[in-house]
């Protein structure tokens, strides 16, 4: 079983590191990690999470129970899960290799290219989806996949919270909170097939209402029939 020391030792992980874990980590498993957790520890994965993860997680501390012997064996695993993501060149591992490799990397600059994307983002956000072009659409999520490549996915919980389109801010924050794929594609299917419904339903109301009103019907009648439309 690993000392607390390799387990502390993970907040050595960058914050993209960190959110890549949390991806392949169990949510019982993390609770029980955190439990008694050195202040750094807590820092380093709660500050890694979206403020409505970070809420849930902090709720579930405060009342979950763990015996010092099975939160041992849940950083163990998480210890072995790091070691995992190190394998495939996910993560660098261990402290010390990761230490070096900081040492030789110079960070690079944003490139003018990337930097006029997001200025185009920061404008997007604030229209609606119906407002947007077909080309538009694309800039639009081409901009928020290069900030969440260079940045970390969480960075786009900022750009969640000042869009304008629900239906895009809604599966921004799904992924952002670290929601299954197949989770995330059932809800926003749904959605988007009521929202079809609807858009549907309001084109037969039209096709209907002129229809009945070329016939000459009662506006009375009309009115019924629309009613009934939904």
């Amino acid at each position: 079983m690993p000392t607390n020391s390799s387990f502390n030792d993970i907040t050595h992980l960058t914050d993209r590191e960190i959110q890549t874990l949390m991806r392949e980590t169990d949510h019982k498993d993390l609770v029980r990690s955190l439990k008694g957790a050195s202040k750094d520890v807590r820092s380093k994965f709660l500050s890694n999470m979206s403020k409505r993860v970070r809420t849930f997680i902090e709720e579930e501390l405060k009342s979950v129970e763990a015996k010092p012997e099975e939160v041992g064996e849940v950083r163990e695993r998480i210890v072995n899960q790091v070691k995992q993501l190190a394998a495939q060149g996910q993560v660098t591992w261990p402290p010390a290799e990761k230490l070096a490799s900081r040492s030789k990397t110079k960070a690079k600059k944003p490139s003018k290219k990337y930097l006029d994307g997001q200025r185009r983002l920061k404008q997007q956000v604030k229209r609606s989806l119906s407002e947007l072009n077909y080309d538009e659409i694309n800039s639009l999520l081409v901009a928020m996949a290069e900030k969440a490549r260079k940045e970390g996915i969480l960075a786009l919980e900022s750009v969640g919270q000042g869009m304008a389109e629900p239906f895009i801010k809604d599966a921004v924050q799904l992924a952002v909170d670290g929601t299954e794929p197949d989770l995330i594609i059932d809800i926003m299917k749904t959605w988007m097939n009521s929202l079809m419904h609807e858009h549907e339903t309001k084109y037969k109301k039209v096709i209907e209402a002129i229809m009945a009103i070329q016939s000459g019907d009662n506006p009375r009648i009309i009115e019924h029939k629309l009613e009934v439309i939904f």
